[in-house]
């Protein structure tokens, strides 16, 4: 899971010169397509270039600009780890990148600001939550962030059945409810056994909740189960943790790997942390007979420029041209990019960051009424 934190894209706008390059390609993880990742970035920097020297830029003041760009997507290991996209951008005095979950569209921008848009839905992927894998054999959780995924290593307490037997259970209880003598304790139950074998197995989960509950009190943030249905429902009733969600990966986790737990994890804890954006929706919804709301691209234009815009919903792939005046507070509206017109709706979004609005990237169809850019305004005079 990639994410670019509030921060980053604002330090990303505060790093703008007279001219700011921003290149967006489409890239794969392995494979021969993957190959085939550094062939497409620098079919598309030539283009760039060119278009610089047809600017009126000398050749080496062109060749100086990309220097560190080549450095890096030169480096061995660059290519090798790659995801669904890349973001480069690059001016006289800045080079940064982002590798992006969405295969954006192979693209450039030169203008006076870094193209933003794409990165504001990444902003969405954000915050902390833990998966716990129920198992017999392997009982297991991770941390999960944006940027990392960590196992939590639990003192003092059996992961397993057969270690929960050792500890919890005489070692005669044990060869009478397993028909063994040793370890490899794993209850699949029969008959007049089932009833002991579950006490077995609910006490266990109760041991293993009581550290999770105990470690979570200090972490916060939500907590989805991932395990049998059987095992699931024994920890729910152990449960004391107040953000356990009410979704669970279920099946048998053994057998998935870190990240595809990970990424079905994410499917569920999404929802938890797109709870800020549906609560600014139905504000937006609320305010229908008010004039603090607009999707009126050139209205918001002007409005962000101002400082008037409280929060912006920006959809993701859409592209408005124009051009902005301040002094005579005018928008004009285009159907192409030039050297007299800008991406309105990157103008907007840079506009309403550096006043402090709240920035969301959406789907066009999440959109506030389906439409190319919406608004709430902290006032309208």
């Amino acid at each position: 899971m990639s994410v670019v934190k509030r921060e980053i894209i604002e330090q990303l706008v505060s790093k703008t010169k007279d001219v700011n390059i921003s290149i967006f390609i489409p890239t794969h993880k392995k494979g021969e397509e993957g190959k085939q990742d550094s062939i497409r970035l620098k079919n598309i920097i030539q283009k760039v270039k060119s278009e610089l020297q047809n600017l009126g830029w000398k050749e080496n003041r062109v060749e100086e600009l990309f220097k560190d760009v080549y450095a890096k997507t030169e480096e061995n290991q660059f290519w090798l780890h790659q995801d669904k996209g890349l973001a480069l951008y690059v001016n006289e005095d800045y080079f940064d990148f982002f590798k992006i979950p969405v295969s954006p569209e192979e693209n450039y921008y030169i203008a006076e600001n870094f193209l933003i848009t794409p990165l504001l839905e990444l902003q969405n992927h954000h915050g902390i939550y833990h998966v716990l894998v129920l198992s017999q054999s392997e009982t297991k959780m991770f941390k999960i962030a944006p940027d990392e995924t960590l196992k939590v290593e639990f003192e003092s307490v059996p992961t397993s059945m057969e270690e929960h037997l050792k500890y919890h259970v005489h070692e005669r209880s044990v060869q009478q409810h397993s028909g063994a003598s040793g370890g490899g304790a794993v209850f699949h139950g029969q008959g007049g056994e089932d009833d002991e074998n579950n006490k077995e197995l609910e006490l266990f989960l109760k041991h293993i909740e009581n550290k999770v509950t105990k470690y979570l009190k200090k972490e916060n943030g939500p907590l989805i189960l991932a395990g049998p249905d059987k095992l699931v429902a024994y920890y729910r009733k152990a449960n004391k943790y107040s953000n356990l969600l009410d979704e669970a990966l279920t099946g048998n986790a053994d057998a998935k790997s870190v990240k595809d737990i990970e990424d079905e994890a994410w499917e569920i804890a999404q929802e938890y942390f797109r709870q800020d954006i549906d609560s600014d929706i139905e504000r937006f919804n609320n305010l229908q007979q008010s004039e603090l709301i607009s999707t009126d691209i050139a209205e918001i234009v002007s409005s962000a420029y101002f400082g008037k815009v409280d929060t912006l919903f920006v959809p993701m792939g859409f592209r408005q041209f124009g051009a902005f005046d301040p002094e005579e507070n005018r928008v004009e509206i285009s159907d192409k990019l030039n050297g007299q017109t800008v991406d309105l709706i990157n103008f907007a979004a840079v506009s309403a960051l550096r006043t402090g609005s709240t920035l969301y990237g959406l789907q066009q169809s999440e959109v506030p009424k389906n439409s190319g850019l919406a608004a709430i305004y902290r006032y309208k005079s």
